[in-house]
């Protein structure tokens, strides 16, 4: 982890979350998983548990690489309750933005995510890095009553192969 990066999640997790119960990071995965390739989706799922006390309302999701830079295609974003393997109800969702400075994306739900409920969010990128390896996705979930904080949630990862 970059020193800058981990100052920055030392400072977002510092800060006091409205959530009882923070939500979990399950799992971060490539559905292609190959260097290159065009319109792949990268698959990030939460998990709000029952006693978070609050909605998820927004996530801000961050590629954490300075060798790398990701181009999301943010008009094809996708987000459902569930797995990327066992999808359920389509979520709705009122914004999605493109931050390419700080190689992050902030999806706000139209309808914040109930507690005891997990959510997936499919970002494609407009083409998969040319560099094999393992890429680290950190997520930060705001809460509805909070979209100042948040609670940053880790990191995870995600291979891609040649």
């Amino acid at each position: 982890m970059a020193v800058g990066s981990a100052a920055q999640a030392s400072e977002i997790s510092s800060q006091q979350s409205q959530f009882q119960q923070p939500p979990a990071l399950e799992n971060v995965s490539s559905a292609a998983q190959t260097t290159g390739s065009w319109h792949d989706t990268h698959f990030i799922t939460i998990d709000v548990p029952e006693d978070a006390g609050t909605p998820v309302a927004e996530l801000a999701i961050h590629l954490e690489s300075p060798e790398v830079s990701l181009n999301y295609d943010t008009e094809a974003t996708e987000s459902f309750l569930g797995q990327p393997r066992d999808r359920g109800d389509s979520v709705d969702l009122s914004s999605v933005s493109h931050n390419a400075q700080e190689d992050t994306v902030h999806v706000v739900f139209d309808t914040p995510v109930a507690p005891g409920d997990s959510v997936t969010v499919g970002l494609s990128p407009e083409r998969n890095p040319q560099l094999p390896g393992v890429y680290n996705i950190g997520v930060t979930a705001y809460s509805q009553s909070d979209r100042q904080g948040g609670e940053f949630l880790g990191y995870e990862r995600f291979h891609l192969y040649d």
